[in-house]
């Protein structure tokens, strides 16, 4: 029975190594040693003070073993980089525990470390510690990348199945890598474009399309396509063929399109390169709209002559864009006089006012009163015009009736004059009814510009600080009086002289204007 105990540990401790990458499959002469003489084993009842071998029990240390004797049976490997010990730590008889251990110390970093152990088929795995990777009666603990200076260790618990000598060799890998730098550059397309948030309707607009090459390498070939939407069309090239762009630049193009469909869009461009992988693209919104402004003119298709009649202007933004600076001149016909312009500026025989925003839908209503110094048919003309050029325009006729018996007029005989300087008006009151005669008051009111001075004529009149007014006065049917009042400039601007006459079978005063430049 002892000498089967000897001849199992002997042929347990003689260990066959492989080395896998840069190393040797063989070893060093010397490096792999073998006990000289024999150990008797002990008793079975003397390993009492051991504890059992089991999977739930750990495999002690090396520093644990207790017989001096099983430390001088072990097996060694060595290299450059590191060395494997491999040492018995308990033997015994069949179907006993056999328990050895490896330890691994490294002397140069190194990857891959990898230990497998060959069972032979009489030899029964018990457990390890840490736990192997087991495949096809291999076991095998992967170490992975050790540092220098590193130790491992690993113990086996096996079983002897049958009598006789035995051999449980062990493979040590390590991962020996020879690397060859190199580099291989990519080509990466980025595009960016840019045009007009909105175009009209039937208009054409410019789009710019920027393509860079932010990769590692050259892009050969490069071709930009615009592929524009339904709401436009193209008017050139939609393909750009810009051959090969250099990493880190970039080249910008053109696109032109005139818009032909109301509406919202996405306008695309991409741009690719030979064999490429999916091509860049860019987008930029676009709103096709149409903008569109009516303007309108309403009033009295009948009036009396010098009695002031209501105008109105009607603006209306039917479009679908906001309209800026929207500029309304209103052009009065010969004769007219302005007693009230609604807000705007009047200059000779035309009123304009401007408008700064108009919203899509919107609308505005101007109201002015305009009164007529002769009789007749006459047409007014008011145009409309905005920031963009778009152009609105409308006419209104009136036939102004003489008033019964009555015309009346005033001139000034200097015009521009200076502060400090005079002018005369010439007022001119005539009955031009041939049956009954005419009874009624004339006043002239002048504004800030003007101080009247001295009146004179047919009638005495009364001046009243910028009011001058004539007695009631009666004419015979075909006559008239004459009338002169002297007015001085006394302010820098647009002087008026409002002249007016009242008289019982008028509802309303006939008013008469002369403006005098004061500068």
């Amino acid at each position: 029975m002892k000498r089967t105990e000897l001849l199992f540990t002997s042929g347990l401790l003689v260990a066959v190594f492989g080395f896998s990458g840069c190393q040797t499959t063989s070893l060093p002469a010397g490096t792999i040693t073998a006990p000289t003489q024999t150990v008797p084993a002990p008793e079975p009842e003397d390993f009492s003070f051991l504890p059992a071998a089991t999977e739930a029990t750990p495999t002690p240390a090396l520093a644990e073993v207790l017989d001096p004797a099983l430390l001088k049976s072990e097996s060694l490997f060595s290299s450059s980089q590191l060395e494997v010990h491999k040492r018995l730590v308990q033997d015994g008889q069949v179907n006993d525990l056999l328990r050895y251990v490896l330890k691994i110390e490294v002397k140069e970093a190194v990857e891959g470390v990898r230990i497998t152990e060959l069972l032979p088929a009489n030899i029964r795995f018990v457990s390890g510690d840490p736990a192997p990777t087991v495949q096809n009666n291999e076991y095998r603990w992967d170490f992975g990348a050790l540092e220098r200076g590193a130790t491992r260790e690993i113990a086996v618990t096996v079983q002897a199945l049958d009598e006789g000598d035995h051999t449980i060799c062990s493979d040590v890998f390590v991962q020996n890598r020879l690397c060859l730098p190199f580099f291989t550059g990519q080509p990466k397309l980025a595009l960016t474009k840019s045009g007009p948030a909105t175009i009209e309707l039937n208009e054409s607009g410019t789009w710019s399309v920027t393509v860079s090459n932010k990769g590692s390498a050259v892009a050969r070939n490069v071709t930009i396509k615009d592929a524009f939407p339904a709401g436009l069309q193209a008017t050139g090239a939609a393909e750009q063929i810009l051959g090969d762009l250099e990493p880190d630049s970039s080249r910008t193009v053109a696109f032109k399109a005139r818009a032909v469909q109301q509406g919202s869009f996405i306008n695309t461009a991409s741009a690719s390169y030979r064999d490429g992988p999916a091509p860049a693209t860019g987008s930029s919104p676009v709103t096709v709209v149409q903008s569109e402004i009516l303007i309108s003119k309403s009033g009295p298709t009948q009036a009396y002559v010098f009695k002031p009649e209501t105008f109105e202007i009607a603006i209306q933004n039917t479009g679908d864009t906001d309209l800026r600076n929207v500029r309304i001149t209103d052009l009065l016909p010969a004769g007219s006089t302005v007693a009230e312009n609604g807000g705007g500026r009047v200059k000779d025989n035309a009123i304009g006012w401007v408008i700064p925003s108009l919203p899509a839908g919107a609308s505005q209503l101007i109201t002015t009163r305009i009164a007529a110094t002769r009789p007749g048919i006459a047409n007014s003309r008011v145009k409309l015009i905005t920031a963009k050029g778009l152009e609105a325009s409308d006419s209104h006729s009136t036939e102004w009736l003489a008033v019964p018996g009555v015309t009346i007029s005033i001139t000034d005989s200097k015009d521009p004059i200076r502060v400090g300087e005079n002018t005369t008006y010439t007022i001119r009151v005539r009955n031009q009814g041939d049956f009954e005669p005419v009874s009624g008051v004339v006043t002239l009111q002048f504004n800030e510009k003007l101080s009247p001075k001295k009146v004179e004529g047919n009638a005495r009149g009364l001046i009243d600080g910028q009011t001058v007014t004539f007695p009631r006065t009666t004419l015979e049917p075909g006559k008239h009086i004459n009338l002169r009042v002297t007015a001085e400039g006394a302010q820098i601007g647009p002087g008026r002289a409002i002249l007016s006459f009242t008289a019982d079978f008028l509802s309303e005063p006939i008013i008469s204007q002369e403006t005098t430049n004061v500068y």
